[in-house]
């Protein structure tokens, strides 16, 4: 557990395999996970033990050990039922492409925290060990993070994370954690935690290190630009400051007054004009984007299943039936895949059942923060500052598996470190421990690798296909289908990459396969995409090139039905019943593409343009 705990906590945030993996930044990181939360289960005796404390352990009159247990118990039931009552249940269950964080990866990391916590609570010293782990990891990120910024990458292609032209070029560094809003929300909690441990440290270079770790976490969040997390860095720094009530002292002002002075100027010189991008961006959007709006059309969601959700992970399918008129018409095509919110996100997928414990969880962590400061702990205030930061952060952005393990773990630090050691009850009461732990051990582990081998053979795909190999692209695809978990599948991937192979295979043999795997794939992902819409408008395509009219129309219809606000397939419908001298009907569905496109696409306003035209032509 020493070694266990502290080297998932690390590693987690870090793993990111290109080349390997298709999923690069999610697969190795919640593989880990759950092989690392599968092991801890092995050890029985140490977790009886850990545990069993913990369930009697009191703060005064309040045993906050069990308030803490069986709010992650009741966490985790209200996936399982959520889950149990899907709209789509295998989607729930092992989660989607995107982010992976069904059921089966919630269980391993609320298993993980819960025995992590425990183990914290039962020596002071396991925290600081644990925050060790966390700042190291912190510091390579946030090195990783700036050298991004800079331009040189290693792993990644600087492209991928770049936006615009000219001087208006902007650069989002998304570190190993695969976006700059979830490196940036991370760096946060990094940033705090690496504060507290300056406080436990007693040797005066390894203080120096924490806080050098502290600098380059916060130089890492300005330069990602992620407005959420500079948010809550500023509050956090306010509450960390009045709730630590530190002595001001000349070499920390001038520290602080130089610091400042050195970002100004780099904000100013030509490395900085990255970052002024960045602040032309951010003047231009002050709303951030489209949140307000996705966060009023997700209450309304919400409102139709309040009690159970709709499931974990079925956002991305089923909020394109509940999007506005208004959120359409201000971003025509794009792709909402979560609320950003940490409240709305469990609300939507999990209900009344989901909000409830997250909100009691974080009501006893502030609970435990209040109790740190008031008896003077030095961990008090870096850790106070460190849960309203994150929670003013993750206010407009999303949990993903790593960001989530630091909340989770952050909530467990400030209850472990509320808890005395002198209160901890030498038990070692076994009833509580499941006796198919190792069942549920085998059940991660399993599904783990499923995920690993799965996602290995989607990455052999990848490069078969930029080969022009359809025939091994299309046998490593069978790999990927014997392995993948039911639910989200990569079908529609599969089948617009195996498209552009038959557009471009130079080989008429090479291109028949392509195009037959394509509409093969193309069917399948209609039933295992997690963006329907966009799964039966690909298939659309699919029959255009094979000129079938009347499927074309059904998949367009279909688009429409799983999307009913999203402009481009009224738009092709209207293209194609015009071919077919529908001429009202054409009109009518170019009228409603151009209502929601709102003027963002010439073409659309042209094709509508067109169809006025014939319309008065005598």
């Amino acid at each position: 557990m020493r070694l266990l705990v502290p080297l998932i906590a690390a590693l987690v945030p870090l793993l990111v395999t290109p080349g390997a993996l298709a999923y690069f930044d999610v697969t190795p990181k919640i593989a880990f996970l759950l092989i690392g939360t599968a092991l801890i289960l092995l050890y029985r005796a140490q977790n009886i033990r850990n545990v069993s404390a913990i369930l009697g352990a009191q703060v005064g009159e309040s045993n906050v050990g069990r308030w803490w247990v069986a709010l992650l118990a009741a966490q985790w039931l209200s996936s399982a039922i959520a889950t149990g009552f899907s709209t789509h249940p295998a989607l729930s269950l092992n989660g989607g492409n995107w982010r992976r964080f069904g059921l089966l990866s919630e269980t391993g990391l609320l298993l993980f925290v819960l025995f992590a916590g425990a183990w914290a609570a039962r020596d002071r010293r396991n925290i600081r060990t644990l925050l060790r782990a966390a700042t190291a990891a912190g510091a390579l990120a946030a090195l990783y993070g700036i050298t991004q910024y800079f331009g040189w990458d290693p792993l990644l292609p600087v492209k991928a994370y770049q936006a615009g032209e000219g001087p208006f070029t902007i650069v989002r560094p998304p570190g190993t954690l695969g976006h700059a809003d979830y490196f940036g929300a991370w760096l946060v909690v990094i940033a705090f935690f690496s504060l507290a441990l300056e406080r436990l440290e007693q040797t005066r270079w390894l203080k120096v290190a924490a806080l050098i770790t502290t600098a380059l976490a916060v130089f890492a969040i300005v330069l990602s630009g992620t407005r959420s997390a500079m948010l809550g860095l500023l509050i956090g720094a306010i509450v960390f400051i009045i709730a630590g009530r530190p002595r001001i002292r000349a070499r920390a002002v001038g520290f602080s007054l130089a610091s400042l002075a050195a970002l100004s100027l780099f904000f100013f010189s030509t490395p900085g004009s990255k970052l002024r991008a960045r602040l032309h961006w951010s003047l231009e959007d002050l709303r951030g984007g489209a949140r307000l709006l996705l966060w009023r059309d997700s209450l309304r969601m919400a409102a139709h299943r309040p009690i159970q959700g709709f499931g974990p992970e079925t956002f991305v399918t089923e909020f394109p039936r509940f999007e506005s008129v208004e959120l359409a018409r201000a971003y025509p095509d794009f792709y909402h895949e979560s609320p950003h919110n940490i409240f709305l996100d469990p609300l939507t997928s999990r209900g009344l059942l989901g909000l409830l414990p997250l909100l009691a969880l974080c009501g006893l962590a502030v609970w435990a923060a209040f109790q740190l400061l008031r008896r003077r702990d030095p961990l008090g205030a870096p850790l106070a500052a460190a849960l309203v930061a994150s929670l003013v952060c993750q206010q407009f952005g999303v949990l993903i598996v790593p960001t989530a393990l630091y909340f989770y773990l952050l909530l467990a630090i400030l209850v472990a470190t509320a808890i005395p050691t002198q209160n901890l009850p030498d038990s070692s009461n076994s009833r509580w421990y499941p006796p198919c732990a190792f069942a549920v051990a085998i059940l991660l582990a399993v599904f783990a690798v499923r995920l690993v081998v799965a996602d290995a053979a989607l990455a052999i795909v990848n490069r078969r296909i930029d080969a022009g190999d359809a025939m091994g692209a299309a046998e490593a695809y069978r790999t990927v289908l014997g392995w993948q978990p039911a639910g989200a599948g990569s079908d529609l991937r599969y089948s617009r990459a195996m498209q552009q192979l038959a557009v471009h295979a130079p080989l008429f043999a090479s291109s028949l396969m392509a195009r037959q795997e394509a509409i093969k794939a193309g069917i399948a992902a209609t039933r295992t995409s997690e963006d329907r819409e966009n799964a039966w408008y690909n298939l659309a395509t699919l029959f255009a090139a094979n000129n079938d009219a009347a499927s074309v129309e059904r998949s367009l219809r279909n688009a429409i039905a799983w999307a009913p606000n999203w402009f481009k397939p009224h738009w092709t419908l209207a293209q194609l019943l015009e071919l077919e001298n529908r001429h009202n009907q054409a009109l009518a569905e170019a009228a409603k593409a151009l209502q929601l496109d709102a003027g963002h696409d010439p073409e659309v306003t042209e094709t509508w343009k067109q169809l006025q035209k014939i319309q008065r032509a005598p």
